[in-house]
């Protein structure tokens, strides 16, 4: 009995290891993210269960939401290339509707209430926004 319950503790430990060090890994930013990265440009979300809609990331660092959330307009913008770390500021965005992106903080989506910002850890040119997946338009 007792070595069936040290083998069980040990392989708990083995795989909770090798969990935790696979989340890890997929908390980095890719290098292509990283590597003469752009926010600036359109992102798009294609449409489906809502009409398709834009978020238009200007080089001023300006943000424009198009086809949809335009009362949260206008909106600011910072990236950090080095962590792939993009901030979004909506200063009107209310407290509540900040709780929604709550259930996307696995993905390494932070929220800062007191500063109205949103932190994403960019891995590829795509975004979540109020549940709706934006990517960014190739030119």
């Amino acid at each position: 009995y007792k070595p069936m319950k040290t083998l069980t503790i040990f392989w708990i430990f083995v795989f909770g290891l090798i969990l935790s060090s696979s989340s890890a890994l997929g908390q980095r930013p890719s290098a292509t993210v990283k590597r003469g990265f752009s926010v600036v440009g359109v992102w798009r979300y294609q449409g489906g269960e809502e009409n398709p809609m834009e978020i238009h990331f200007l080089a001023d660092h300006k943000v424009i939401f198009k086809g949809g959330y335009a009362f949260y307009n206008p909106a600011k913008w910072y990236f950090n290339p080095a962590s792939a770390e993009l901030r979004l500021i909506v200063p009107k965005m209310k407290e509540d509707d900040f709780k929604l992106f709550n259930q996307w903080t696995n993905t390494g989506l932070k929220i800062n209430l007191k500063e109205k910002t949103i932190v994403y850890t960019l891995r590829a040119a795509r975004l979540c926004f109020m549940g709706y997946f934006f990517e960014k338009e190739k030119k």
